[in-house]
């Protein structure tokens, strides 16, 4: 079954009465047009919204609204992001690992191309030790705390901005030309940042953002 007008007007004619509709009059012909195409219609919805009912083969504004279901607003559309990306960190964001600390790394670094600083206080391999660290005398880190056992210090690093392609600046000598934001903004919002750091850490874990570059 193809869902095609003509397919729903042949399966009808199968089971007219050949007793009254022996012959093929323009009448009945435009009544079984009318029915086949609203039948054919009525398919080819069915079919669309089996498709955009489906995550893995939804489109357009059905992946914003997907995304809005799942995630509010921590995870828009970027500014002219295709579908295939967009659904891309959808399917990514919900299988992504959460509540560690290579959890919140990764998050970050996937969202920011940057890896992020995270400072533990409880974490002997951040506060250093006798032989344990990189802190030490003469050497610059954190003081332990065993009372923050349940926060962290995270220094995440915006996104490097890619310009404009064979674009110069002033004063480089290299050719010019009449710009926009869309074309030189970086997608990620500080508040991204911010958002996805919440997203990932464990509940009841309190992470102190700091955000550079």
């Amino acid at each position: 079954m193809t869902g095609s007008i003509a397919d729903f007007i042949r399966r009808m004619q199968l089971v007219l009465p050949t007793r009254w509709f022996a012959d093929s009059s323009p009448t009945t012909q435009a009544v079984l047009g009318g029915a086949g195409t609203a039948w054919s219609w009525t398919y080819g919805l069915i079919q669309t919204v089996r498709m955009l009912a489906r995550i893995a083969t939804s489109s357009g504004i059905f992946l914003d609204l997907i995304s809005a279901d799942f995630f509010a607003t921590s995870l828009p559309r970027w500014p002219s992001e295709g579908d295939a990306g967009f659904l891309a960190r959808i399917q990514n964001e919900m299988l992504r690992p959460r509540a560690t600390r290579a959890a919140l790394a990764l998050a970050l670094t996937q969202l920011t191309g940057r890896a992020p600083v995270i400072f533990e206080p409880v974490r002997p391999e951040d506060t250093g030790g006798y032989t344990l660290g990189g802190v030490g005398y003469g050497v610059a880190g954190g003081w332990g705390n065993l009372s923050l056992r349940h926060a962290s210090f995270v220094t995440a690093w915006r996104p490097l901005g890619s310009g404009i392609a064979d674009v110069a600046g002033y004063g480089t000598g290299g050719p010019l030309a009449y710009g926009n934001l869309s074309q030189v903004a970086v997608p990620v919002s500080d508040s991204s940042i911010f958002a996805q750091a919440a997203a990932v850490i464990p509940v009841g874990h309190t992470a102190w953002m700091r955000l550079e570059g």
